[in-house]
């Protein structure tokens, strides 16, 4: 009998662990996906950098997530002041959702890097690229952190809520934003745990984003960035200067 491509999908999961009634979210899978503004040797060749700085292990401070983690790149004076001193490195890579990221984790982001403190942002992704749900995508996010808990043992997580996103409040993408976050916060239970949800200070009087605060509504601009910073560094100084 001839297998169909739907019983050797069943197969490829169950060797790996999962089921498809598992979230896509939490199963981990490289890049499949090419952007205009990003190939897939591209993808790749970020995360072998990513690999020798592991191998390194020299990092006190890591940021894990997305290109909203990624883009402190495009605030070098801000990330040169506020987190370069603590020997900070930055494993953002732009367009990752949670499966993504819990991939790279698994395939060489670890290895001898044994950090203080560990940023986790991720999610948002989930929304635009699979139209993840709310408890799939705080599914993702979960994974993520339990990774993040084994593979760097001694580190702290500053786990942030997922950024709001588009122009307008009120929107379905913004509530879908509130649903997630209020299942990721729980994760705080945790004692290594540390929840933020800094998504205000994007935010107008009015609930709108801004175009100098987020030119596409959606990655900070460098004054977004210098906003993030002002509420982050006093946490992040709070641990790493005991």
């Amino acid at each position: 009998m001839k297998t169909t491509s739907s019983l050797l999908l069943f197969l490829a999961l169950t060797v790996t662990g999962y089921s498809a009634a598992d979230p896509l979210s939490i199963q981990p899978v490289p890049r499949t996906q090419q952007f205009p503004w990003m190939s897939l040797s591209s993808w790749y060749r970020k995360h072998a950098d990513d690999i020798q700085v592991a191998e390194a292990g020299s990092a006190r401070l890591l940021f894990l997530g997305d290109s909203i983690t990624e883009g402190w790149a495009t605030a070098p004076s801000v990330w040169k002041r506020e987190f370069a001193p603590y020997d900070a490195a930055n494993f953002g890579i732009g367009g990752d959702l949670t499966q993504n990221l819990l991939w790279r984790l698994d395939h060489g982001a670890v290895e001898k890097l044994d950090p203080e403190v560990v940023v986790i942002l991720i999610g948002v992704n989930n929304f635009l690229h699979n139209d993840a749900s709310a408890r799939d995508t705080f599914a993702g996010v979960q994974a993520v952190v339990d990774r993040a808990l084994e593979g760097y043992p001694d580190a702290r997580i500053v786990l942030h809520g997922i950024f709001p996103y588009g122009e307008m409040p009120d929107t379905a993408e913004r509530a879908r934003v509130r649903a997630t976050n209020a299942l990721i916060e729980a994760l705080a239970e945790n004692p290594r745990v540390d929840y933020f949800d800094f998504g205000s200070v994007f935010l107008q009087d009015d609930g709108r984003i801004g175009k100098a605060i987020m030119a596409d509504y959606l990655h900070p601009t460098e004054r977004g960035y210098k906003l993030w910073a002002k509420q982050l560094r006093p946490v992040l100084s709070g641990l790493l200067e005991k």
